[in-house]
């Protein structure tokens, strides 16, 4: 089974265009979207336009885009998380679409026995919108945060609340937490997990000035749990940084394909059942073919 995986396409159209081509030319049978989907910031630079920006985006091509996109390929699947940036993401299902599928904290089980199981929520930023951020534990140290941020005052409502950020991420329950009570999957050696963060501390989650901003316990989690594959985003010049767009974590493979070093699409296509001899990126083709640890 082909899949298709990228991440952090921010509502650049040009990019959405490019995915539709490789779909198309590469006979993919499932596309998998790792968050941070719908446009960043308004036209109008305010916060407060956030959330109407991006619903009008959702109406004017991304819903058309997908149903099109399911017509005009052999795609069965289209799992989406979003990303820390997403936060008008609920409107994507204010419809069906036959084949989208919301991967938020949930577990889908494919017809070949895989499981794939998504997460969105990153450790502390320095941008604004937090409705997808929570601290990684009680302890894990965060950056330093801008006063006020903003979280969705509800699902029904486009308003934002701003809030103080350091107040409001330690009243949060935390990844550490949340990771604890995901969806089980039955073979965790078939257990795919596409999760907005990266891990801590790999060559998945390098920023300029080669710090790591990864989550800690998800790194912890891959350890201990050695599903088969993970999939990645948020951080998207790590691959450019670290020389490398996947990593070994044990015996999980755990990719992170990146975005924005060019103006060509960053993304990665595998055979699910032979991801570690099929995996390709379609931008870094001169990185590493050993897959040795």
């Amino acid at each position: 089974m082909k899949c298709l995986y990228a991440s952090d396409l921010h509502g650049e159209i040009y990019l959405y265009r490019e995915l539709l081509e490789l779909a198309q030319s590469s006979s993919v049978e499932i596309i998998a979207l790792g968050g941070d989907l719908l446009p960043s910031i308004p036209p109008t630079k305010r916060y407060e336009d956030m959330i109407p920006n991006q619903k009008s985006f959702i109406d004017q091509f991304l819903l058309p885009f997908f149903k099109r996109t399911m017509e005009t390929t052999g795609v069965k699947h289209l799992f989406l998380i979003p990303g820390n940036w997403d936060i008008g993401y609920p409107y994507l299902f204010k419809e069906p679409v036959e084949g989208l599928i919301d991967l938020d904290r949930k577990i889908y089980r494919l017809r070949n026995g895989y499981e794939i199981v998504g997460y969105p929520f990153v450790p502390p930023t320095p941008f604004r919108p937090k409705d997808y951020e929570k601290m990684d534990d009680p302890d894990s140290p965060w950056p330093p945060q801008k006063n006020p941020s903003y979280i969705r005052t509800s699902y029904q409502s486009d308003g934002l609340a701003a809030i103080d950020p350091y107040l409001y991420l330690r009243s949060r329950e935390t990844i550490q937490e949340d990771l604890d009570r995901l969806p089980k999957p039955l073979f965790p050696k078939r257990a795919i997990f596409m999760t907005h963060s990266p891990p801590f501390g790999t060559r998945l989650d390098l920023i300029q000035g080669g710090k790591s901003a990864g989550s800690r316990p998800l790194k912890a989690f891959i350890e201990s749990q050695q599903p088969f594959l993970t999939l990645h985003g948020h951080i998207h010049e790590a691959p450019q940084l670290s020389g490398s767009y996947f990593e070994w974590i044990g015996k999980t493979l755990s990719i992170n394909p990146g975005q924005f070093i060019s103006k060509k699409l960053h993304a990665a296509t595998f055979e699910m059942e032979r991801a570690k001899k099929t995996l390709k990126h379609t931008y870094l083709t001169d990185i590493s073919n050993d897959f040795s640890l």
